[in-house]
């Protein structure tokens, strides 16, 4: 049996999904990545501009452009948090509200034609897959046929290629 292409399906996958929830997006222009701060935030209003990042394990610089994208759409209002001037709090607008009520019928109806023709112990096996992918660190990832110690080594310059991409 031919090893299986995990890496390459998974990131196909997720490009898949991301270009079906942004083709979806009703013109908005949230796309995929701005509906999981404002899923976030329908659940924690008045977050954290760092909480919503480190839930969302984004990048600060990333989330930066993206919470003033969604300022400008009229999505999320920012507000300086009252207990430390530097931190900054994101709430919803009403337009952001809407537009979560948008995007979970967009999640949903993804989820229903992602499971079809899966059975309940194969979608609890994907699930785990996926967890268990989303929870490994790069620490923990040692490139192949490199001892643990070499691989740390700052004088390694050459790693061994990715094996089954």
């Amino acid at each position: 049996m031919t090893e299986p292409r995990l890496v390459f399906e998974l990131m196909s996958a997720e490009r898949s999904i991301r270009r079906w929830i942004d083709a979806r997006a009703g013109g908005t222009g949230i796309g995929a990545a701005g509906a999981g701060v404002l899923f976030h935030l329908a659940t924690h209003d008045n977050a954290l501009v760092g909480d919503v990042t480190a839930a969302l394990c984004a990048s600060p610089s990333g989330m930066s452009g993206l919470i003033s994208r969604l300022e400008k759409g009229g999505f999320v209002t920012k507000s300086p948090d009252p207990a430390d001037a530097r931190a900054v709090r994101l709430g919803l607008t009403p337009l952001g509200r809407d537009a979560v009520a948008t995007a979970r019928t967009v999640v949903r109806d993804l989820n229903a034609h992602l499971t079809d023709g899966f059975a309940p112990e194969e979608l609890r096996t994907v699930v785990r897959w996926l967890a268990h992918t989303a929870a490994i660190q790069p620490a923990a990832i040692q490139p192949a046929n490199i001892p643990p110690a070499a691989a740390q080594s700052p004088a390694t310059t050459q790693s061994a290629p990715i094996q089954g991409g």
